[in-house]
């Protein structure tokens, strides 16, 4: 996969002269290193996503640094916090709607309304299709899947509000700029546009 990532970036580079600019600057990308969310399970991936739901960084990695202590696990797994009471989710700083989302993801595994371990075999849209019916999971934490579970590496998760102003700062959007002017930008990076999210996500990092 490392070549596939060296091939994107070569290809980028050649498309777009601001992520040439970006690719220098940060160097090669991350995402299918070894200490990457791409090598966790796909629970814990889902999991992780929704502790960063319209959180900062900081803020979402505070939870999961005592989240990970309640565990005492540096992995999620479905029998540990479904075990874990309503209280002691909230003292890691889960809010309630959060500890609702995350029961009800646990139910659909436990109960094996969803079973994740085949996902890497469906498309994008399947997959959305079948995510977006639990509870608390919307079209940008089916990104976050897609992009750091799958490792699928033509997605735009322009629900992320960090990198569309990542977009419009290094592209010079206007702040009322549409949906599809965002995507016209991003056309040029197919079929990597996570790669080309990941160096965005940088650049304002």
């Amino acid at each position: 996969m490392q070549k596939t990532v060296r091939t994107a970036e070569k290809a980028l580079s050649d498309a777009d002269s601001v992520l040439a600019e970006l690719i220098e600057r940060h160097g090669p990308c991350t995402l299918f290193e070894e200490n990457s969310l791409i090598h966790k399970t796909p629970y814990h991936v889902l999991v992780w996503a929704i502790i960063n739901q319209q959180l900062s960084v900081a803020s979402a990695a505070s939870i999961e640094s005592k989240l990970k202590q309640l565990l005492q696990h540096e992995d999620y797994e479905v029998s540990a916090i479904n075990v874990c009471t309503d209280q002691a989710l909230s003292a890691c700083g889960l809010s309630r709607q959060k500890i609702r989302y995350l029961r009800a993801l646990s139910a659909a595994v436990i109960d094996e309304e969803i079973q994740l371990e085949n996902f890497d075999q469906l498309e994008n849209t399947d997959i959305a299709n079948i995510l977006t019916t639990i509870p608390g999971i919307g079209p940008w934490t089916v990104d976050m899947f897609l992009m750091f579970s799958l490792g699928r590496l033509d997605v735009l998760p322009l629900g992320d509000l960090a990198l569309r102003k990542s977009i419009a700062l290094h592209y010079a959007l206007p702040a009322d700029a549409c949906v599809e002017t965002y995507h016209q930008v991003a056309n040029r990076w197919r079929p990597y546009r996570t790669i080309s999210s990941w160096y965005l996500w940088a650049a304002v990092d």
